[in-house]
């Protein structure tokens, strides 16, 4: 009796276009979506997977972009990145980050997200400054979207009523899991 194969894990590239009319960012890619490659080849990410992200970053961004006036960036490519693991271990190619490029610290002690680099765009001046203020406003307000409800004390894990919290807590915030098991702790965003 043959076994079947289970899908493989891969990390895929997803892109975004606006809903917004109005607005100048027009698309987003990210890069380091947990996926899996099927038997027939076809590589997918789920339905559940696509809207946390969509609703947690993407559409987030979009919205702020447009309300931004001075705001004119057209795309944006974000890497889902984990500061801990070694680049080799990501399992997807990253962007190397060097002392040149931007980088905002999450405002949010709670948030699982901690750190967003922005890659050099090698302005000066006004024109950096601009820049600066368009990205910290852009993506700040990101952090707020990686609170994780805390993880109760093992003792009082098989507890009834901390299990009652933990199912209303999911009821309330439908990615209360996802965020509790997430892979990276940091974005890293090419503006173009």
């Amino acid at each position: 009796m043959s076994r079947k194969a289970e899908p493989e894990d891969i990390y895929l590239e997803i892109g975004f276009r606006s809903p917004e009319p109005d607005g100048s960012l027009r698309t987003i890619e990210l890069f380091g979506v947990p996926g899996q490659q099927l038997r027939s080849g076809e590589c997918t990410v789920t339905k559940k997977t696509q809207q946390f992200f969509n609703d947690l970053i993407i559409s987030k961004i979009f919205r702020e972009s447009r309300r931004l006036h001075n705001c004119d960036f057209q795309q944006l490519k974000i890497w889902l990145y984990d500061t801990e693991a070694r680049n080799s271990e990501s399992g997807y190619q990253l962007p190397t980050i060097d002392n040149r490029d931007l980088e905002i610290r999450s405002n949010v002690s709670a948030s699982k997200l901690e750190i967003i680099y922005v890659l050099d765009n090698e302005l000066t001046g006004q024109e950096y400054e601009r820049w600066r203020k368009n990205v910290e406003d852009l993506f700040t307000p990101l952090f707020r979207e990686f609170i994780a409800p805390p993880e109760p004390p093992s003792i009082l894990a098989d507890n009834p009523v901390v299990k009652m919290f933990e199912a209303m807590n999911d009821t309330i915030d439908w990615y209360s899991q996802m965020k509790k098991s997430l892979f990276f702790n940091a974005l890293i965003i090419q503006v173009d």
